[in-house]
C-alpha cells in the first residue's frame, strides 16, 4: 500500500485519494494508522454489498452448493492461482520419447533431436518474453509455445483439472526410414493421441531443425494424422 511507503515529502500527493476514502483528519505520516483504518473500512463497505450480490446471483443456479461440494475445483475461478499458460518446461516435462536401444546409433540420433527440440522451445519462449523481432530471432512473431502445444495436442493451455494435467502425456516417436520420393522430411503430429513423430533425416543441426519445425507449424494442417 502506498500509505505505508509514504514519507513527509510525498504524502501530500496522496491527499485526494485519502479524502475520497472518507478520512477527515489531518493528513500526515504520524496519522498513518488512522488513515489505513479509514481506507480499510471504506473498502470493506464497498466490497461486502458486492459480495452479497454475487452470493445471491450464485444461488439462482445452486452454484453455492457446487462451491461447497467441490471447493478445490472452484477455487481457481475466484482466486488467482497457477498460470495456465504453457511454457517450455511444461512441454518438456510431459514429453515421453520412445527411444531405441540405449547406446545404439539410432538412440544417439534420437537424443540429439530431443536436445534440438528443447532448444527450439526455449528460443520460442524467450522470443515471447522479450518481444524479439523476426530479424533478431528468426522465429515468426505468431509462433508461441502455446501454438506448438496446440499443434501437438489440440489445446494451447494447461488442463484445468489436476487429474487431467497429471495424465497428460505427449508421446514422441522417431522415423528412421528415409523416403526416396522427396528430399526433406517433416515431423507429423496426431493431436487425438497427442503424438509427434520426428523424421531422423535432416534433423541433425539446430538451424535445420528450426527451419523444418517453422515450416511444419506454419502449414500445420498438412502435417496432421488422425
Amino acid at each position: 500500500m502506498e500509505i505505508n511507503r509514504a514519507t513527509d515529502e510525498n504524502i501530500d500527493e496522496l491527499t485526494d485519494g485519502i479524502v475520497s476514502c472518507g478520512y477527515t483528519g489531518r493528513v500526515s505520516v504520524d496519522k498513518k494508522d488512522q488513515i489505513i483504518r479509514a481506507i480499510v473500512l471504506h473498502s470493506t463497505m464497498r466490497v461486502v454489498p458486492m459480495l452479497d450480490q454475487l452470493r445471491k446471483g450464485l444461488q439462482l443456479y445452486d452454484l453455492l452448493e457446487v462451491l461447497k461440494t467441490h471447493p478445490d475445483l472452484c477455487l481457481p475461478l475466484f482466486v488467482p492461482g497457477e498460470d495456465d499458460k504453457v511454457d517450455a518446461t511444461f512441454i518438456l516435462e510431459k514429453r515421453q520419447p520412445d527411444f531405441s536401444e540405449r547406446g545404439s546409433v539410432k538412440y544417439s540420433r534420437e537424443v540429439n533431436i530431443m536436445n534440438l527440440f528443447q532448444d527450439f522451445l526455449q528460443e520460442t519462449e524467450d522470443c515471447e518474453q522479450e518481444g524479439w523481432s523476426d530479424e533478431e530471432s528468426e522465429v515468426p512473431q505468431h509462433l508461441t509455445v502455446g501454438r506448438i502445444m496446440q499443434w501437438m495436442t489440440g489445446q494451447a493451455h494447461k488442463p484445468l483439472l489436476p487429474s487431467e494435467k497429471k495424465d497428460l502425456i505427449i508421446s514422441v516417436k522417431f522415423y528412421h526410414d528415409r523416403d526416396e520420393n522427396h528430399t526433406i522430411c517433416f515431423p507429423t503430429v496426431s493431436a487425438c493421441s497427442r503424438t509427434i513423430t520426428f523424421p531422423v533425416a535432416h534433423l541433425t543441426i539446430f538451424s535445420e531443425f528450426k527451419n523444418i519445425m517453422k515450416t511444419a507449424l506454419t502449414h500445420g494442417q498438412s502435417f496432421h494424422r488422425v
